[in-house]
């Protein structure tokens, strides 16, 4: 089963043209599975990532590893 260990969240906002703004970011979760420890990068929009629990970003993190997107 793996663990989470920590999650860092990251959005920078940068100006495209002077009118439109776009947002890059995402997730950096570092995890354990007993024998490996390791990390992912999730990106996903700061409006859904506010309302993650740790049992969604576990489920990320192990769809992530296994190749589904």
């Amino acid at each position: 089963m793996i663990q989470i260990l920590n999650v860092e969240v990251n959005w920078i906002s940068a100006t495209q043209c002077g009118k439109c703004e776009t947002v890059y970011g995402g997730m950096l979760v570092n995890y354990f599975d007993g024998e490996v420890r390791d990390y992912v990068r999730l990106d996903i929009p700061e409006n859904v990532a506010m309302n993650l629990t740790l049992n969604d970003i576990r489920e990320r993190v192990v769809l992530k590893l296994r190749g589904v997107q």
